[in-house]
């Protein structure tokens, strides 16, 4: 480890009153800050599967000069309430409290790094806020809320099938939810609301976004082959309005495996972006 990895310093810190609190994890280098970066997480078992591989490019970039700060939304990791009283709402407030807090401390330029649908949220509160937001970094992002929601359903349909359990379908399971039932998926339980959110998120509204680059890095399952058809599409549409950099790495998928791997790749091309 470099000396001025060693000098990065860690700070957990809750915010908000008692029963709505949401965690943030900072990470800052000795040296006066650049800027700050703030990380907005994926959902569920995807934000457990890479919380290592964050914490490591959190530190790289606090090493480069940057405050970086991870959020664990309401509801998620250490925070209070349940995931199945979360919504989207209530995570936009987490990310502008967590803003409020850093500007604070330090009134630095603003970056949002998100990884999978953190991406996509990141997206979505960039188009919302007023803040002026210097860049974006996205971690192989979700293009489509209602799609990723319906790849989280299927994770039910077929949990049921191979437990020999009665069986549902998607359309199904949004009924439920949209009955306000709540549903255990792989462990968790979702309600309608944040459901519903999720899948209302417009892409077509994503305009004026920051004043610098969108960094679009995307996962390939070789050397030399373009993202994907959905990317390709939403990333146009951003070149309208945006400075788009896209980039594509080879390592594992992390956000889909189990065991804890490495992502050289992902790190090199981070460490880049913003220097």
């Amino acid at each position: 480890m470099s000396a001025q990895a060693r000098r990065v310093t860690m700070r957990p810190r809750f915010h908000g009153a008692d029963g709505e609190r949401f965690f943030t994890l900072q990470f800052r280098g000795a040296e006066p800050p650049r800027a700050h970066i703030l990380f907005v997480p994926p959902f569920v078992e995807e934000m457990n599967r890479c919380r290592a591989l964050v914490a490591q490019q959190a530190r790289a970039f606090a090493a480069q000069g940057y405050v970086c700060t991870l959020v664990d939304f309401y509801g998620t990791g250490d925070c209070d309430g349940e995931l199945a009283d979360a919504n989207l709402a209530r995570w936009r407030d987490n990310i502008d409290s967590a803003v409020d807090s850093l500007l604070a401390e330090d009134d630095l330029p603003l970056v949002l790094w998100g990884l999978r649908l953190g991406a996509l949220i990141a997206l979505d509160y960039a188009a919302r806020t007023t803040r002026a937001l210097r860049d974006i970094i996205l971690w192989q992002p979700v293009t489509s809320g209602k799609l990723y929601v319906t790849q989280v359903l299927r994770q039910r349909v077929a949990s049921l099938m191979v437990r020999d359990l009665p069986p549902e379908t998607t359309k199904e399971i949004r009924q439920r939810l949209a009955d306000g039932e709540t549903v255990e998926i792989a462990g968790y339980t979702l309600g309608g609301d944040l459901v519903a959110d999720l899948e209302a998120i417009d892409t077509a509204a994503l305009d004026d976004l920051c004043s610098g680059t969108v960094h679009w890095l995307e996962h390939v399952v070789e050397e030399g082959k373009d993202i994907g058809i959905p990317s390709r599409k939403l990333v146009e549409q951003l070149r309208a309005s945006h400075t788009v950099n896209v980039q594509t790495f080879c390592d594992p998928p992390i956000w889909q495996i189990h065991e804890r791997d490495a992502a050289p790749q992902l790190l090199a091309l981070s460490a880049e972006l913003l220097s």
